[in-house]
């Protein structure tokens, strides 16, 4: 068992601009999961980001950039979760994921535990795009034991209080919050 003052964060990457989406509801969720051993919170910023272009990639890194850097760098593990656009991930948060996997050598998501989640009605593979870009980063990718979550699931109801999603989110979360062996 972890030690009881053992503090894990989780980062939560939503790839749902919109307020009101059910991905963003499920983020939401997972927020409401937090505990006293384990924190989750929501990354932001995603929706201020650049186009990623190597141009734009300078050091000092656009503070929009290098606030999104800093958070998945104080974070001990990060919750992707992503709607379905088009058979794959959502363009916004494809473009987060390229902004996090620089700079080369000292990337902020390169050896940070990961997990990803889709909601979608039809997933299309999009949990396989998830996860290969994820693992592209450098992230240590860790199966969310249920990938992909339907919208059907939700009913209308906040997701914070679906049986479904809430079990999702708390299964993923669990997935990534490892006991520190120094804590041990």
């Amino acid at each position: 068992m972890p030690h009881p003052s053992a503090r894990h964060r989780t980062l939560v990457l939503s790839g749902s601009l919109r307020i009101g989406a059910v991905t963003t509801q499920v983020a939401l969720a997972a927020l409401a999961q937090g505990h006293p051993g384990h924190e989750v919170a929501l990354a932001t910023g995603l929706d201020q980001l650049p186009l990623f272009n190597e141009d734009l990639d300078t050091d000092p890194a656009l503070p929009v950039v290098a606030g999104l850097r800093a958070q998945v760098a104080a974070a001990d593990s990060v919750l992707v979760l992503s709607p379905v656009n088009n058979a794959s991930i959502s363009a916004a948060l494809k473009n987060a994921l390229d902004w996090l996997s620089r700079p080369r050598g000292n990337a902020p998501l390169s050896g940070k535990p990961a997990t990803g989640m889709v909601v979608g009605y039809r997933a299309h593979s999009s949990e396989d795009h998830l996860t290969a870009i994820l693992r592209a980063t450098g992230a240590l990718t860790t199966p969310a034991p249920i990938p992909v979550l339907s919208p059907r699931g939700v009913n209308g109801d906040p997701a914070a209080q679906d049986p479904n999603v809430t079990t999702a989110v708390s299964q993923a979360l669990a997935a990534l919050h490892l006991p520190d062996p120094a804590a041990v």
